[in-house]
């Protein structure tokens, strides 16, 4: 298990194992398929197992890890359909969320994403990857939010966290990223123009990826985890 840093001691013990061992799941700092050991971990945050065990089945929940009678808790595996899959239920959530953004909203809501838009351009050559997936997640979940309903937004956090791994590698080609820029621009544009309907056209476009597409990129996403691991 990586040497990763340990939460700060002010949360509460399941938080702070929620925390650490969430942020591994996402990033794959545990590897796909692997177990995990409640003892270990406990011992490395200095706290008893139960706390541990309450984390590990919250984490199952968000299906970020599985757990097996007898056997115990080990990290998710990575799968092209499952990754498919994904994806089309991001871009079903964020396009119904922006064709029930309220008027009201609307100016205010597209102000807020324009200066989200604009920070990312202008950090593009000089903020770290992380924090442009950071950036670009934030873009997609203001706009999401912008409709009100904030159960939708919960279920997207959640996908974004079980995908984030194969889209920070996504976004590392430099073309792939000022690709994505535009298109937020043209959605941006139709929002401006009122018209949500055509934005979330374009939404779908901007999320759409195919089988053949998945399937590349949990082959590469695979090839840097085990990379990672034999480096």
């Amino acid at each position: 298990m990586a040497d990763v840093p340990v939460p700060p001691s002010t949360a509460t013990s399941v938080e702070r194992a929620y925390e650490f061992l969430r942020r591994m799941a996402v990033e794959f700092e545990i590897k796909p398929g692997e177990r995990l050991n409640e003892g270990e971990i406990a011992r490395r945050l200095k706290m008893s197992r139960a706390p541990v065990r309450e984390a590990m089945n919250r984490l199952v929940s968000e299906d970020l890890l599985t757990v097996v009678p007898n056997q115990g808790f080990s990290c998710r595996r990575l799968s092209a359909s499952e990754i498919l899959s994904l994806f089309e239920v991001r871009a079903d959530l964020e396009a119904a969320a922006v064709s029930r953004i309220p008027p009201a909203a609307l100016a205010r809501g597209t102000a807020e994403l324009a200066s989200l838009h604009a920070a990312v351009h202008r950090g593009i050559r000089k903020l770290a990857l992380e924090a442009l997936v950071d950036r670009d997640e934030e873009f997609h979940l203001v706009l999401a939010g912008l409709s009100g309903n904030l159960e939708r937004v919960g279920m997207l956090k959640n996908i974004n966290a079980r995908i984030r791994f194969v889209r920070r590698i996504n976004l590392e080609e430099p073309a792939r990223m000022r690709r994505a820029l535009e298109e937020h621009q043209a959605i941006l544009d139709s929002l401006a123009a009122g018209d949500l309907e055509q934005a979330a056209l374009q939404l779908r476009r901007h999320l759409v990826l195919t089988a053949t597409d998945a399937a590349a990129s949990v082959n590469q996403a695979l090839t840097r985890i085990y990379a990672t691991t034999v480096a």
